[in-house]
């Protein structure tokens, strides 16, 4: 007899089990997925002990009838693929034929189902063996109940994490399938506990509120836009919420909620420079196009899905999010509660006193000339992504703007009035402030008569540094200057093949580096426009750059030298400044193409409306 055996029905079930269903998270998804197939429209998820012990789906559904039932719990069996063409066609969320076996081999499952023509059915297989089938009333629809999952795998069942952990994942997948269909109504419960639920209304900025809470439904802002291959649509959080997780950007392809690091990256890249460092966007991303464009059958859990033109979507995200980007107002309103003042016993308060500050008045009073910036701004659009080299594939171009700043005195005041224009693609919008003061050498305070404005004097000229150098480095030609010393840098094997492709491109743009023997480059020429700066820390971000994107990208190494150049040579916290350096800086930021977050995504103002101030005196209520 040979060595190699068939292996039962039974095991091979088992086995596909341990690709399929991972944890309780896993049965859930499947099922799930199933009850949505069957047109639900109503869907309640029974758990016991996070499901450790029940799981219970009951839906509305198309139901089964006796033969179906039996018959979906033989392994590839399936009503949603029946011929190989169908594979590249898929518009289901399942169609493996593999979930319900693969769950009835490591549990003990009662199904109770009805098509609404013939009689009910009640079905219990346990460990892959049926136990009973019989008739029974059901309405339309079908109730799944699994019960003391991995019974029988007693090594999987060791490793369950708590049942808060396993808890959390299956709330987290019922979050991404209600935002994924909002057309269904969902309801969560965790040993009799509602936990969550939505209306089935169809309403995704609804659904959003029952995920993430009121406030942040109301704060995010709707996007669509469609061209002759992709339509997308949803909703994306301003700057100013964001999250330490990439687990609150939901993406849905078809209405399958999954998993691509390259989509997400797009949209990251179009937030670029608007959020703070590891801190990511709250989205949810609806995409809809031809199934011929997208492979779902790629991933045991279908979480990951490959697209055929993957670069050309790639740019229409990120174009398409950073439009809507580039018309959103970002000054965070700080939500100030009144302070509890502590009661002070007699003695204490006997002892106290306020007393002001000598000051030595001059014998004359000079007030400040007021500015108002007057000149209009001269904005010529540049269309995105024209541009295409060989070192610059699939680079979308920002967009160039032209500014001409003049200042012109005009009669005194005694305040200074500053009129900051913030231009944005759609207008020019206007903030009219009144220059007061600065902070503890950091910030610089100004008023309206909407309320209090404070800026972070480093961010803003963080701001009007970047995007000076940033143009500067777009109109630099590629002459270099030689190194008296040239610099050496060490790599991994794998990182040195990818710099050894890009050291053409890199010479184009002004860096002269060549191998170095072993694992070593050797710098022995920088740009002209480097030449003043810190050679070293340059060449390493640009390197690292191109590692991290695995190809040379101009457009992002200028962005990362600019970001760099901005950086140190702004000025820091605690360093004070004159008014006439406090109007220039201003001034800069007014005609920033965003003025308010600095390179790194931080907020440059901050405002405090009269309202909130009124209340921490208590004069409103």
């Amino acid at each position: 007899m040979g060595k190699i055996q068939r292996m039962s029905e039974q095991l091979a079930n088992m086995i596909a089990a341990g690709e399929v269903i991972e944890r309780p998270a896993s049965v859930v998804k499947e099922l799930l997925e199933n009850a949505i197939d069957a047109q639900s429209t109503n869907i309640e998820i029974h758990l016991q002990d996070s499901g450790v012990r029940q799981i219970k789906v009951i839906d509305n559904g198309e139901g089964m009838s006796e033969e179906d039932a039996h018959l979906a719990f033989e392994r590839h069996a399936t009503s949603k693929v029946k011929t190989q063409y169908d594979i590249f066609r898929i518009q289901t969320l399942g169609f493996r034929g593999e979930a319900l076996p693969s769950i009835a081999s490591v549990s003990d499952v009662h199904v109770k189902t009805s098509d609404g023509i013939n009689s009910g059915l009640h079905l219990n297989i346990k460990g892959g063996d049926v136990l009973a089938s019989k008739p029974g009333v059901m309405r339309k629809g079908t109730e799944m109940e699994v019960n003391h999952l991995f019974f029988n795998t007693p090594a999987r069942l060791k490793h369950i994490k708590s049942l808060n952990t396993e808890l959390s994942h299956i709330t987290d997948y019922i979050n991404k399938i209600a935002l994924s269909h909002p057309e269904i109504a969902f309801k969560l419960f965790n040993n009799q506990r509602l936990l969550f639920q939505t209306n089935g209304q169809n309403n995704l900025q609804s659904v959003i509120a029952s995920v993430y809470g009121f406030d942040i439904a109301k704060k995010m802002i709707p996007f669509s836009a469609k061209n002759d291959t992709y339509e997308i649509s949803g909703f994306i959080s301003d700057p100013i919420i964001n999250r330490a997780s990439r687990n609150y950007m939901t993406i849905i392809v078809n209405g399958r909620a999954i998993r691509n690091y390259n989509v997400m990256r797009s949209i990251l890249e179009a937030y670029h420079t608007l959020l703070p460092k590891d801190k990511y966007p709250i989205v949810v991303l609806n995409l809809k196009l031809d199934p011929m464009l997208v492979d779902v059958n790629v991933h045991p859990a279908k979480l990951e899905v490959r697209f055929s033109q993957e670069e050309a979507l790639r740019t229409f995200i990120y174009t398409e999010i950073k439009k809507v980007l580039n018309h959103v107002e970002y000054i965070p309103q700080p939500e100030i509660k009144a302070p509890v003042m502590p009661q002070l016993s007699k003695s204490v308060q006997q002892t106290l006193s306020f007393q002001a500050p000598k000051v030595e008045t001059p014998s004359k009073v000079i007030e400040p000339e007021p500015m108002v910036m007057k000149q209009k701004l001269v904005i010529e659009e540049i269309q995105e992504s024209t541009v295409v080299t060989d070192v610059e594939a699939n680079f979308v171009h920002e967009e160039l703007v032209e500014r001409a700043v003049q200042s012109v005195p005009l009669a005194q005041s005694s305040q200074e009035k500053l009129k900051v224009v913030a231009p944005t693609k759609m207008e020019e919008a206007k903030l009219e402030l009144y220059y007061i003061g600065q902070l503890h050498g950091t910030y610089l305070l100004a008023q309206n008569e909407e309320g209090l404005f404070i800026v972070d004097q480093h961010a803003a000229m963080e701001r009007v540094q970047y995007e000076k150098n940033y143009q500067l480095l777009r109109d630099v030609s590629g002459d270099c200057v030689e190194l008296l010393i040239p610099i050496v840098l060490k790599y991994a094997a794998n990182e040195l093949l990818l710099l050894k492709e890009a050291l053409p491109s890199l010479m184009k743009f002004g860096f002269e580096i060549e191998e170095f023997g072993g694992q070593s480059l050797v710098v022995r020429s920088i740009p002209v426009w480097a030449q003043k700066l810190d050679a070293k820390s340059i060449v390493e971000t640009i390197l690292h750059q191109v590692i991290l994107d695995n190809q040379v990208d101009i457009g992002k190494l200028r962005e990362s030298v600019a970001i760099m150049m901005s950086c140190k040579g702004s000025i820091k916290a605690n360093q004070y400044i004159n008014e006439y350096e406090i109007k220039e800086l201003l001034q800069s930021l007014c005609y920033c193409e965003q003025p308010y977050t600095c390179p790194h995504g931080r907020p440059i103002i901050v405002k405090m409306t009269k309202y909130e101030i009124e209340k921490l005196f208590k004069r409103v209520m």
